[in-house]
């Protein structure tokens, strides 16, 4: 909103002449100006800033004197105020066509008017004003149709109640709810299906249609001595001016399908049904939402929309427009498409971008970190100075333009009422955002992956005719071995999936190439190089994928150095190409999303899929679990992280991820069987569930590679145990189903692998246990049955996902157990005996040799010795059982002074050594014992305690 100043001497004199004006062409409103001091101020800021509100005042002098005398001139309106005026104006039962128009285009005047009255009076915002010039025009749009059907209906009646009224689709800004002030209408009319009318001279409904659609459009645009309601512009539909008026849902899809452009993309991401709205939901959900938005990244539309920007660009600088608010360098324009690039390359996969609005979008941007803050900030402060910028100058004489005028005095009166001294100041604002805007639009789009210097041409390799001599000395002067580095490049590009590659993909893949290739680092480096090429050749036809690269040199640069790294994380990319997007979230940098920030991004992503597609939801489970966990290990190989957080970072993964599957599986289970239920002394209630993760997953020490040890339980009880269903089954059936569902949602493979192998093992009773077991009967198996090893596994073990309530009761249960029922009497030679075993079983080290885990010294020992400390001493000082890790149950034992702090430094220190030096093996893909002499000195400290502690007599 723009607060007006009070004008200069000339142009106060020239406000008073127009004040002279109305009172001789408008004496009505005139006199009611003379009574109302405050509507006489609000005058002068009017008249100065409109010479359209003069003109409209004086033609219509009788009705806006109604207007004013009820008190609406300064009024805002609703979308429901619109369609209660058009539905007085245009009854159900249409009088004459001449009439119509005419009703039409004297609200459109006194309509208008008090649009630009408010703005220019500076009581209503810029977002207001687009909103309800929008809903003005909702409003006559569907009353001409009301009225062109009740004009036909006499002689060919009107359409079977099952085949719908004609959808009218609003698209461009008034899609958008942000029409300009004297801005046309960009519409596509639809309609279902076939058929006739029911009248005495029918129609077919295709027929029938044209004829409402040119009827409405002869209502809204055609000029009488009224002037017109809106311009109507039809050619957004499909292939436009020679294409037919109306098209059927069919003849869409197929045009769609068949002659669809990336253009027409960019236009139907602005579609909005004002008729028919229910039909259309389904319309876009089934045919718009696939050829707009596409499942996969969709870097492509950079390309495309750098060319149309051109094309814009030479039409431009022909008619001499460089000034144009709209199209001009760092204009309207370039913002639109800087949203509908994002709009277009995202959303597909997030749901928030799919809306015809860009005031609605733009900040959508900032929160999803698509652009940093303070950019989508500048971007909107343009946005809102340069659409009213151009409203001021289309209310300055109700014309259709997109340019300041020349004219030095209008100019100034534009400049007045924007609140600038004068014309000057006004544009030095102007220039100064277009800067902005431009600045953003270069450093989003810029060159498409231009380089100085001499460049690379690996043409010959799709054109042989070129010959390869001077290519081949190129790629000699790149890498150490030239023959074998274009043997590389042939065999990619011959490959199976490559070679079959269109026009587009073939130039985006030639430029990704020699964009790679001329930093040298990847020629250089022919480890690099193979997995660059397995990621390149996994791509395959989806070439979107290579404009990403290509448009993105931070991607490029981070792909490098992620293959310089080893195959994990490239292996990574070959299996999920998707993943590289990854490579462009700067979140990383700063902080990687909370389980918070995860919760929702799971939730968002299983948001786009059907509640009864299993199948995608199981395939966004393991998307969403390739992400995350690729972030982190970005952050990981970057050195953003410490050991300690990223194994907490996975945890934290897995937990969010076992959370929803475990509410997906009883969705499922519970559809089919019912809720279970139980009823204890009479009182029936729902029964809970949760898991305890053991292991690594219990004790936050996950790797990239990890299963996931679980264990369920449940809290049925009571004389009645089964589920709500009309035909229940015992509730234990129900959880056998139940876990059968969660793991097979968990470990199947579906289009993006599986999601997590799961071991249950460790349920009481092992395999010939219940795959879900009661808290009672966990609790007395834990008392009663269980060995000593299965109390060292609940060391490392902690309720992760599932009702809180019954997580509560899970830990309280956990730590009684170590308290009151471990076997302390032999416990040291019990956990001696096991850890001999197990060493003699697995360990695969040798001479020179160390295995990290397994071997005399290692992880194991140190894990050991935590438990038998923490379980020897439980009862006396629970707190030694309270955390699930193994760092911290050393740091208890030694905060007790149960074990002298010297040696639990020791350990500590080697433990988070050989962790580290095991997570950053995952991410170079190695496995296996290591070279054991840089580890003598921690593996000597280790055994040395162990010996002590465990083989020494007491």
């Amino acid at each position: 909103m723009t607060e007006p100043v009070e004008p200069s001497p000339p142009l106060a004199e020239l406000v008073e002449s127009r004040l002279a004006q109305l009172a001789t062409h408008a004496p009505r409103l005139a006199a009611l100006l003379g009574k109302q001091p405050v509507l006489a101020a609000q005058a002068r800021h009017v008249l100065l800033g409109s010479d359209f509100a003069l003109r409209a005042m004086g033609h219509h002098d009788v009705e806006l004197a109604a207007l004013w005398q009820q008190g609406r001139l300064t009024e805002a309106r609703s979308a429901a105020d619109y369609r209660f005026l058009v539905e007085t104006l245009l009854p159900e039962e249409a009088d004459t066509e001449a009439n119509a128009m005419r009703a039409l285009r004297i609200l459109r005047q006194c309509e208008m008017l008090r649009l630009a009255w408010r703005d220019l009076a500076g009581i209503a915002g810029l977002h207001d004003t687009l909103r309800e010039t929008s809903w003005l025009a909702d409003a006559m749009i569907c009353g001409a149709a009301r009225t062109a059907a009740a004009l036909l209906a006499p002689r060919h009646g009107r359409p079977p109640p099952d085949a719908g009224r004609l959808m009218i689709l609003a698209m461009g800004k008034l899609g958008g709810m942000e029409l300009n002030f004297s801005s046309d209408v960009d519409l596509v009319f639809l309609y279902a299906r076939g058929g006739q009318t029911d009248g005495p001279a029918p129609l077919d409904l295709e027929e029938y249609y044209t004829r409402q659609g040119r009827l409405l459009i002869r209502l809204l645009d055609q000029v009488t001595e009224d002037g017109f309601a809106f311009r109507v512009d039809m050619r957004l539909r499909p292939f436009g001016e020679s294409g037919p008026l109306v098209a059927s849902f069919a003849f869409l899809e197929d045009y769609l399908q068949a002659h669809g452009r990336d253009w027409e993309r960019y236009a139907w991401i602005k579609a909005r049904a004002l008729t028919e709205v229910d039909r259309f939901d389904a319309l876009r959900e089934q045919m718009l939402r696939p050829f707009v938005y596409r499942r996969y990244l969709d870097f492509g539309v950079f390309e495309s929309l750098r060319e149309m920007k051109a094309l814009i660009g030479r039409e431009v600088r022909r008619r001499d427009r460089a000034g144009s608010i709209k199209l001009g360098p760092g204009g309207i324009r370039e913002i639109e498409f800087i949203v509908q690039a994002f709009q277009l390359v995202r959303g597909g996969q997030d749901g928030s971008l799919r809306e015809p609005s860009l005031l609605a979008v733009l900040p959508r941007l900032a929160r999803s970190r698509l652009l940093p803050a303070a950019a989508v900030a500048e971007l909107q402060c343009a946005y809102d100075f340069l659409r009213l910028l151009e409203n001021r100058v289309q209310m300055f004489d109700d014309a259709q333009t997109h340019e300041l005028p020349q004219e030095p005095v209008a100019r100034a009166r534009i400049a007045a009422a924007l609140g600038f001294a004068d014309a000057a100041a006004m544009e030095a604002q102007f220039h100064l955002h277009r800067a902005r805007v431009e600045a953003h639009f270069a450093a989003l789009f810029g060159e498409g992956g231009s380089r100085p210097g001499a460049a690379l041409d690996l043409a010959p390799l799709w054109e042989p005719a070129l010959g390869r001599a001077v290519l081949a000395d190129q790629l000699a002067q790149l890498a150490q071995d030239g023959p074998a580095l274009l043997a590389r490049l042939e065999s990619l590009v011959g490959g199976p999936r490559l070679r079959r590659l269109d026009e587009i993909g073939r130039r985006r893949l030639k430029q990704l190439l020699e964009l790679l290739l001329a930093g040298h680092q990847a020629a250089r480096d022919s480890d690099a190089l193979r997995r660059i090429c397995d990621i390149l050749e996994a791509i395959g036809l989806r070439s979107a994928y290579f404009s990403l690269l290509v448009e993105n040199q931070r991607a490029r640069e981070r792909l490098l150095e992620v293959a310089r790294q080893g195959d994990f994380l490239a292996g990574q990319l070959a299996r999920n190409p998707a993943l590289l997007d990854e490579l462009l979230d700067e979140r990383w940098l700063d902080e990687l999303p909370g389980r918070t920030a995860l919760t929702a991004e799971l939730a968002a992503r299983l948001a786009e899929v059907g509640a009864d597609d299993v199948e995608r939801e199981v395939e966004q489970l393991a998307r969403f679990k390739q992400a995350a966990v690729f972030r982190v290990a970005l952050a990981d190989l970057f050195g953003r992280l410490p050991l300690m957080q990223v194994s907490d970072r996975l945890t934290e993964i897995a937990g969010v991820i076992l959370g929803k599957a475990m509410a997906l599986a009883l969705r499922q289970t519970a559809a089919q069987y019912g809720s279970p239920r139980c009823e204890e002394d009479g009182r029936p209630r729902a029964v809970a569930i949760a898991a305890l993760g053991y292991g690594k997953f219990g004790g936050y020490e996950l790797g990239y590679g990890s299963d996931l040890d679980l264990v369920f339980l449940h809290d049925s009880t009571g004389e009645r145990q089964q589920t709500d269903a009309a035909t229940p089954v015992d509730n234990q059936v129900f959880f056998l189903r139940y876990a059968q569902r969660l793991i097979h949602l968990l470990t199947v493979h579906s289009a993006a692998g599986r999601v997590y192998e799961i071991d249950v093992r460790l349920r009481p009773s092992g395999k010939g246990g219940m795959l879900v077991t009661s808290i009672a009967a966990f609790r007395s198996y834990q008392f009663g049955e269980a060995w000593t090893w299965e109390h060292q596994a609940l060391l490392h073990a902690r309720a992760v996902a599932g009702d809180a309530a019954l997580m509560a009761r899970i830990e309280a249960v956990r730590v009684e157990v170590l308290e009151h029922a471990v076997r302390r009497a032999d416990l040291r030679e019990q956990i001696r005996d096991m850890r001999e075993r197990q060493r003699r079983e697995l360990a695969k080290g040798g001479e020179g040799r160390f295995d990290l885990k397994h071997d005399r010294g290692g992880i194991a020992d140190i894990e050991f010795l935590a438990q038998y400390w923490a379980l020897r001493w439980a009862a006396e000082y629970p707190p030694v059982v309270h955390y699930p890790d193994t760092i911290r149950q050393l740091e208890s034992v030694a905060s007790a002074a149960l074990v002298p702090q010297a040696t639990v430094d020791v350990l500590v220190r080697a433990y988070q050594y050989y962790r580290r030096t095991a997570h950053r093996r995952a991410l170079e893909g190695l496995d296996g014992p290591v070279e054991a002499g840089q580890y003598a000195a921690d593996r000597a400290a280790v055994a040395a305690i162990w010996h002590a502690t465990m083989e020494e007599p007491v």
